[in-house]
């Protein structure tokens, strides 16, 4: 589904179902006050005039009591079709009203947030079904109020209206109804890659985690193991890491650790992996490279990171970082290379710093 359009279902106010099942209820009975006027039934114009004018009331009352206004509704719909069924009968398909209550109910009432929703609609289901029972037995059992060749006349197509609007009214509702499940799936599903983004990744730099990393590890060395598909590598720790630290504050350490974080980044082509490790440590996995070319990219990253200048407040700082690289061929675990590359930093480290071993 288009963003734009699921933007626009996630504001979606419980306002705007009130207001359009207002609005439909002011025309439906501003309808029938013409019809009752029309064929001389005076109590229905007089109901659906009072009816009109309240479901006008409810239209300002809706936005801070929603819940008064549905219960309103619901009893003046069950209202409507009694006396509409003992006015003029069961013909006129106005006890088919009892039905559309039933999906409006279940909405209407989780979007007000009523205790027990589903219960709650659920009762009034039963009290809508037992409505239109009994409205049906009246019909069977007395006479119309009103009895003339017109309304006769006229009641089949007063029937099928009142089918349209029913089933109009449903497919309204179940298109909305659609639309929030997609939205809500769609917030959800965003939800669950913010979750999965925080869980994989590192909050300073954005890089990937050390857990992540390690798993990712795990498969290229399986890959190597069954398929010999090589893979190298480095880890890299920022020398004298622990000077910004005390010299400039840790603001400073996090600036530069996002700056090397960013050069990495920006040196590494796209089937190739980095992670910030721990601390100062940062871990970069290369596809498809054995130990030699390993070392030549490792010098690469190693002079990018000595050239740069790293701007906080008024200084200009300069970095420079220590590599350690193993190549899975040279190992016989993932276990062993982490320990290899380790030990060569550790060794990179006793020898000055500021290299690539």
């Amino acid at each position: 589904m288009n963003k734009n359009l699921l933007k626009r279902i996630n504001v979606l106010s419980n306002e705007f179902k009130f207001n359009m099942c207002l609005i439909f209820c002011i025309i439906v009975h501003g309808s029938l006050v013409f019809f009752g006027g029309a064929f001389g039934v005076t109590p229905l114009m007089v109901f659906n005039i009072f009816s009109v004018t309240i479901y006008a009331v409810c239209l300002f009352l809706v936005r801070n009591h929603q819940r008064v206004v549905y219960y309103y509704a619901f009893l003046e719909i069950v209202a409507h079709s009694f006396v509409s069924v003992i006015l003029v009968g069961h013909g006129f398909g106005f006890s088919m009203y009892f039905i559309l209550l039933v999906p409006i109910s279940y909405s209407m009432l989780h979007s007000i947030r009523v205790k027990r929703p589903i219960l709650k609609a659920t009762m009034v289901s039963g009290v809508s079904f037992v409505s239109y029972v009994v409205c049906y037995y009246i019909s069977k059992i007395r006479e119309p109020v009103y009895q003339s060749e017109e309304l006769q006349n006229v009641a089949p197509y007063i029937y099928v209206a009142n089918i349209l609007f029913t089933f109009g009214t449903l497919m309204a509702f179940s298109v909305l109804f659609l639309l929030e499940t997609e939205a809500a799936f769609g917030k959800l599903n965003e939800k669950n890659r913010e979750l999965g983004t925080l869980a994989n990744t590192d909050p300073l730099t954005g890089l990937y985690n050390r857990r992540t990393m390690s798993d990712q590890v795990k498969k290229m060395y399986r890959d190597f193991r069954d398929n010999k598909k090589t893979f190298s590598l480095i880890i890299c720790d920022i020398d004298d890491f622990k000077h910004f630290n005390d010299t400039y504050g840790h603001d400073c350490g996090d600036v530069v650790l996002k700056s090397i974080a960013g050069n990495l980044s920006a040196h590494i082509r796209d089937k190739d992996y980095l992670c910030r490790w721990g601390g100062e440590e940062f871990l970069i996995l290369l596809s498809d490279i054995e130990m030699d070319k390993a070392r030549e990219i490792a010098e690469r990253f190693r002079s990018s990171i000595e050239r740069m200048e790293v701007s906080y407040n008024q200084w200009q700082l300069h970095i420079s970082m220590t590599f350690g690289v193993a190549c899975a061929a040279e190992t016989e675990s993932y276990s062993q290379m982490f320990k290899i590359a380790d030990q060569r930093l550790y060794d990179g480290k006793k020898a000055g710093k500021n290299c690539v071993r």
